[in-house]
């Protein structure tokens, strides 16, 4: 699956890169703007714990729905600053086993992501940009409890991207980019965070002067889909 991925973007990037090459000018790519979106994330992340003897309790998180917020800014030459914000709640199912019987309930629980840092850009033709990024993640799961469990975890780390965005004209862009982080999954019997590859499409429509209609897919251990609205900050 992981291999499907790799090669679908990379078909992708060749074919953002073809389109991008050609002779119409076109607005270049902007590196200072704010969105938000409505997100749709899928956790699918189960474990059981014991917190008093002959008690357990077993929960599966799967999906929900929040909002995102992001940032960048352009500063100086090539380089720009980037900041993303997530918050999304999340469906639970739990099971409560002890000498009384089992006891089933639901609840949600806050999943909430955090990324902030750097990025630099290369201008591959006047429509496409090549860019690559360096960022401080942060994954923060905060499940509550059911009966005396705890299966809380957040975790911080180093992330990185790399990918490709491009003009169509002067009003529709597209964006391919595979990231690398730190703190991409985790394991809930253990509560231990593990690295994750994500690889994501998204576009940018813009309707009127400085406004864009945005979405995106991102695949990985935690999937999301977001659609929402930009505000572009001029650079003339």
């Amino acid at each position: 699956m992981k291999n499907e991925r790799i090669l679908g973007t990379v078909a992708l990037a060749a074919l953002l890169l073809f389109f991008g090459a050609g002779p119409a000018a076109a607005q270049e790519v902007r590196y200072s703007w704010l969105d938000m979106s409505v997100l749709a994330q899928d956790v699918d992340r189960g474990g059981v714990q014991v917190p008093v003897p002959g008690q357990s309790v077993e929960v599966n998180a799967n999906d929900g729905s929040g909002v995102r917020f992001r940032g960048s800014l352009g500063t100086w030459k090539n380089m720009y600053l980037l900041v993303s914000y997530g918050s999304t709640d999340i469906d639970v199912d739990a099971i409560i086993t002890n000498d009384q019987g089992v006891f089933e309930t639901n609840d949600e629980f806050d999943f909430t992501t955090i990324r902030g840092g750097i990025g630099v850009k290369w201008s591959i033709f006047q429509q496409t940009d090549l860019f690559a990024e360096v960022t401080y993640d942060s994954t923060d799961l905060d499940f509550g409890s059911f009966a005396g469990e705890n299966f809380d975890a957040d975790a911080q780390d180093v992330g990185a991207a790399l990918g490709f965005r491009t003009m169509f004209g002067d009003h529709f862009e597209m964006k391919v980019e595979g990231r690398y982080t730190q703190v991409g999954d985790v394991e809930l019997n253990t509560l231990e965070f593990d690295n994750d590859t994500l690889f994501s499409v998204g576009f940018a429509w813009e309707v009127i002067r400085g406004f864009s209609i945005v979405g995106d897919y991102e695949s990985g251990q935690f999937s999301s889909y977001g659609l929402g609205f930009r505000l572009d900050l001029s650079e003339d």
